[in-house]
């Protein structure tokens, strides 16, 4: 997740209660809400179907943000089944930790839980502490991240198992993404976001507002992603049915996944979020469902026939306002080879609902 010096970009007031269910609920912004267990109507094998054959019985689950830099977050790791997983896979999409270290604890710990980890890094992972910076800038704490994946036999690129494509999509933000209009008095990003003072680019990738250094992750996908395509033209050529494919990332690839402007405590939050190359990564992808993290909103929805989650674990304090929480990473596709229920996550469920109006610059009530 992003972080403005010691504050979150998540919302720290609840909206006002409201009787009108045409109107926000007393709910906080990114807080998981399932107080509805049912499906909000998307066919769950609807993504699957598209002619996909399953090989096995695995199981997928998601989870982001893991911040383990927290110790009740690492505790929460540690208390997650060594038994229910052997057989299942886990995407974990970015933001674990920036000590190297606890990041090296964490994804050795899931790795004994999960037959099989898929990992991408987040901002937090490239931040480049005090004392570090002569041993390495971000670019190079990312190449000692990859080194750990290799060590401790975590995904970190593309690959097929027991017939099910698992792409890790490597990106970072840039501020032309945003393209909805600006709501006034709003600091600029570089001013509030801790990774402007936290990683360490070559010169040439700038600072991070342009798009230099999304390009730069970017083309690094290439590779993987020529392997992937290559894989589903070759069943197609064959009339073999299409391999199923479930994508990950941890920055956004389109603005319907982030609430409005106005209702942000941090309207220029859109700024340091997302990627337009990741989203035509996506696009052309066309997976069955796509992962990602990073606002720390939970999110599940459906858009051009691919399914988009958020499911964050997020900071220790977050949850315990809202007393005990049972959360677990989120299971994506069961062992029938079927995609699970979608959740009532409530900024997803809000959008099933509303339309999405940025033209709207009036805060919500509860901006401060």
């Amino acid at each position: 997740m992003l972080q403005i010096s010691n504050l979150t970009f998540a919302a720290h007031r609840k909206p006002p209660i409201q009787q009108d269910h045409g109107h926000l609920p007393a709910l906080t912004l990114h807080k998981f809400y399932l107080d509805r267990k049912e499906s909000l109507g998307i066919e769950t094998a609807k993504a699957v179907a598209r002619g996909s054959v399953l090989e096995s019985h695995m199981r997928v689950w998601a989870i982001s943000d893991l911040h383990t830099d927290y110790p009740d977050n690492l505790i929460w790791c540690k208390e997650l089944s060594s038994d229910n997983y052997q057989h299942d896979l886990l995407i974990v999409a970015g933001d674990v930790s920036d000590d190297l270290d606890v990041l090296a604890k964490t994804l050795g710990l899931l790795q004994t839980q999960w037959a099989h980890v898929f990992y991408t890094f987040g901002n937090h992972e490239l931040w480049v502490r005090r004392g570090q910076q002569d041993l390495y800038d971000s670019l190079g704490k990312w190449e000692k991240i990859k080194q750990i994946c290799n060590d401790l036999g975590v995904h970190w690129r593309p690959a097929c198992i027991e017939g099910i494509w698992i792409v890790p999509i490597l990106s970072w933000y840039h501020a032309s993404w945003d393209r909805e209009p600006d709501l006034p008095n709003t600091l600029p990003i570089e001013k509030v976001m801790m990774d402007f003072h936290a990683c360490h680019w070559p010169s040439c990738l700038g600072n991070g507002t342009g798009t230099e250094l999304a390009a730069h992750f970017d083309q690094l996908n290439s590779p993987g992603l020529a392997e992937v395509e290559a894989a589903l033209a070759q069943a197609a050529a064959c009339g073999r049915p299409r391999p199923l494919v479930i994508s990950f990332s941890h920055y956004l690839p389109f603005q319907d996944l982030l609430p409005e402007k106005r209702m942000l405590n941090f309207a220029n939050l859109a700024k340091a979020v997302g990627s337009d190359y990741l989203g035509d990564r996506v696009q052309k992808l066309h997976p069955a469902a796509h992962v990602f993290g990073h606002t720390h909103f939970a999110w599940d929805t459906e858009l051009d026939g691919t399914r988009y989650i958020q499911w964050p674990l997020g900071y220790p304090r977050r949850r315990s306002i809202h007393g005990p929480d049972g959360r677990q990473p989120l299971l994506v596709l069961d062992q029938d080879g079927r995609m699970s229920p979608q959740q009532d996550a409530y900024w997803s469920r809000h959008y099933h609902h509303h339309k999405r109006d940025p033209s709207n610059l009036q805060p919500a009530p509860w901006v401060s």
